[in-house]
């Protein structure tokens, strides 16, 4: 009996709603990975080759995959990168490939 008054009472409970979640700021949230795996990823940027050996001003001009910070860690190799000193500053442009 008591069986049956617990079942009959949960059919007339009202249903639980499930509480809203908002969503932070657009740039607060991190970017999806992807849903299959990377094999390789390619960063091309333009940088400027300094006449005393110094790389700076790097800029990307393509990515394979953009989004999920290989130009950054493309951009932090190149200008911790030297090259042999040179009569003037020079602009080039490199592609960066990253493999597992």
């Amino acid at each position: 009996m008591l069986t049956t008054f617990i079942a009959v009472a949960l059919l007339f409970v009202a249903p639980v709603r499930a509480a809203e979640v908002k969503a932070g700021p657009a740039h607060l949230i991190a970017p999806q990975a992807p849903t299959h795996a990377l094999t390789s990823v390619a960063v091309t940027l333009e940088c400027t080759a300094r006449a005393d050996g110094q790389i700076d001003s790097c800029k990307v001009l393509g990515e394979t995959h953009p989004g999920l910070g290989f130009a950054e860690a493309a951009i932090a190799l190149m200008e911790e990168s030297t090259v042999a000193p040179g009569a003037a500053d020079i602009q080039f442009a490199r592609t960066i490939q990253f493999t597992p």
